[in-house]
């Protein structure tokens, strides 16, 4: 009886969890269509940053030096063209801008040392709210990324 008993309360207990379970649950097609936005926007600015590293990988082999965001898109245009053409396909006539405004939606920090041997860059998302979502980079080519504590 005893044992009756137990298998019964177990039963009404799971019951009951899965009855209250229903009103804490998220919608997922809402959820699923905003972070498929932040991710993909995501992508493409590590995409970018990884560009821009080895644009500048070229640049050190043919001049010696790393080069400034302006020479960058002198010296190789066809190169950073390419991931325009790759992933905004249906922006013919987009172009990068100078830094603070690099892309619709994108940031770009980038000093370049004095001695032209090393280079620091900070590539921001500035479509979210508040501070955004960043990569970070430098010669060696690691890319960290951060975004805000809150």
């Amino acid at each position: 009886m005893k044992k009756h008993r137990l298998i019964l309360k177990v039963v009404l207990l799971g019951l009951f969890l899965g009855l209250a379970t229903p009103q804490f649950a998220q919608d997922p097609s809402t959820i699923a269509k905003k972070s498929d936005q932040e991710a993909r926007h995501h992508a493409l600015l590590l995409g970018l940053v990884r560009t821009i590293n080895t644009a500048e990988v070229g640049e050190l082999s043919k001049y010696g030096s790393y080069s400034s965001w302006q020479t960058l898109l002198a010296h190789q245009p066809e190169y950073l063209n390419q991931w325009l053409t790759r992933f905004y396909p249906e922006d013919v006539g987009l172009r990068f801008g100078d830094t603070a405004g690099i892309l619709p939606g994108f940031s770009l920090r980038f000093n370049v040392r004095a001695d032209g041997q090393g280079y620091d860059m900070k590539l921001q998302d500035t479509t979210e709210k508040k501070w955004g979502y960043a990569a970070f980079s430098d010669e060696s080519g690691v890319i960290w990324l951060g975004e805000p504590l809150h």
